[in-house]
Order: structure tokens, then C-alpha cells, then sequence
């Protein structure tokens, strides 16, 4: 089952949990990086972080626990590395599983942005090129699966030109809610996703109706988030289809 019809055909999954937890494709990780990236207070560190280097300042240590959450494999409720993800991650990928992943990466942390950068840059001191060809961070690795996979938004095509037409029979915006993030591939509600300058109350709100719904959670979060504050959400939309460009 190619990737779109994966997202497209699970429309009525009703847990309440979320999937964004397993192997990530390269279009998975780009959004990841560029995502923690897009913050305007960080413009300074940008050119830095696009080189992978990461110098031990607050904010390349908040940058590093958001890339880790949002490649699915940090868990914030626990503050604990998702060690079983990330080993899947190596296998799915054709790679060697690192020696003491589990003794530099395992056990928790107290959840600060410092703890994560810590216990990760220990790894990276003897694993650095094996996380970025396990999560796609290199051009060569990244380009080659983006020309393997012509079905998925491609690099640089914002979500709005990309998803014109490609909505699923009655699941409505299914394709712009996965691809700005609110939605993962198996229609569950991703928790960490932000709509910019979007009431956060109204969001929770509408996450929470979302998860509950046992029809297309795409359609209800969408409408849901309209009938709450549909300028708000007009703005929100229109910031992060020209962010989509980025990725």
C-alpha cells in the first residue's frame, strides 16, 4: 500500500493514543528539523543547525529535544528516549543498531531541554553519522527517497498547492491536516502539533473532540477548529502553508 493510500484508507481508527511513534520516511524528518527550526528568535542558530552543529546553548538544547519529539522517538510524558523506536528506526533503515544505545541513551531525564541535549550529545560523540542516515539528515539520503516516493507532497510544494483535489470522499482536509501536522498517518490526532497564534484553549479543545470522534478525525478537527474561532484559524492555515514551502 503506497504512503498516501495508507493515510487516506485508515479513516475510522478511534484509539485515543497517536502513531506518529514509528519508522519515519524523510518527508517525516524534514518536517522534524524544519519545524524546530522555524521559531524567529532562532534565526541566528539556523545556518548552524542546517550543518548539524550543535554548540551547548539554550536554545540549540530545546532545539534538540524538539527534533527527538517530533521524530516520534522522545516521549515527553515520560522524558524518557523512545529506545525500541529508535532501534527500529536502525533496522528499518538497513543499518547497524549502535553499540550502547541503550547505556547513552536509556533511562530517564527530568524532562528540561539541557537533560536531552546532554544524554544526546553523548551519543552523537560516536554516532552522528548513524543518526543522521537512520533519519534521513543527509541530502544524498533525503533526495533518494524523495525520488523513490513521486506520491508524497514534494520538497518545496506548499501544502495547499500540493493538496488541491486530494481530499478522500467524505474525510475532508485529510490531506492538509496530515500535512500541516494536526492529523498523522493513521488519522489519529498528533499532540504536539501548533496552529501559530491559534487560541490554545480551542485547540486542546477541538484535539480532545477529535480523538473522541470515531468518524474522520481530519473533517472534525477541522471543523471543530472553524467553528471556534474561523479567522484565527484562516490566519493559522495560511502561516503554515507558506512554512510548508520549507519542507
Amino acid at each position: 500500500m503506497n504512503f498516501l493510500l495508507k493515510i487516506f484508507s485508515l479513516l475510522c481508527l478511534c484509539g485515543l493514543g497517536y502513531s506518529w511513534q514509528d519508522v519515519r520516511n524523510a518527508d517525516q524528518t524534514l518536517w522534524a528539523y524544519r519545524s524546530c527550526q522555524k521559531n524567529p528568535e532562532d534565526k541566528d542558530h539556523v545556518p548552524q543547525w542546517r550543518k548539524f552543529e550543535l554548540p551547548d546553548d539554550e536554545k540549540t538544547h530545546c532545539y534538540v529535544k524538539c527534533v527527538w519529539t517530533r521524530l516520534g522517538a522522545y516521549n515527553e510524558n515520560e522524558n524518557v528516549f523512545k529506545i525500541d523506536v529508535i532501534t527500529k528506526q536502525f533496522n528499518e533503515r538497513g543499518l547497524e543498531v549502535p553499540a550502547g544505545l541503550d547505556q547513552e541513551l536509556g533511562g530517564s531525564t527530568d524532562g528540561t531541554c539541557k537533560a536531552v541535549y546532554d544524554k544526546s550529545m553523548k551519543f552523537f560523540k560516536s554516532h552522528f553519522m548513524d543518526f543522521r542516515n537512520a533519519y534521513y539528515a543527509t541530502y544524498d539520503g533525503s533526495d533518494e527517497w524523495f525520488s523513490k516516493n513521486p506520491d508524497v507532497k514534494p520538497k518545496g510544494t506548499k501544502v495547499s498547492e500540493y493538496c488541491k483535489n486530494k481530499d478522500d470522499g467524505d474525510c475532508k482536509h485529510s490531506c492538509s491536516m496530515y500535512y500541516y501536522r494536526l492529523i498523522d498517518e493513521d488519522n489519529l490526532v498528533i499532540p504536539f502539533s501548533n496552529l501559530p497564534d491559534y487560541p490554545e484553549d480551542k485547540l486542546e479543545e477541538c484535539r480532545n473532540e477529535a480523538k473522541s470522534a470515531n468518524e474522520c478525525k481530519s473533517s472534525v478537527i477541522y471543523q471543530c477548529l472553524e467553528n471556534a474561532d474561523k479567522s484565527a484559524l484562516d490566519a493559522s492555515l495560511n502561516i503554515l502553508d507558506e512554512f510548508s514551502g520549507r519542507y
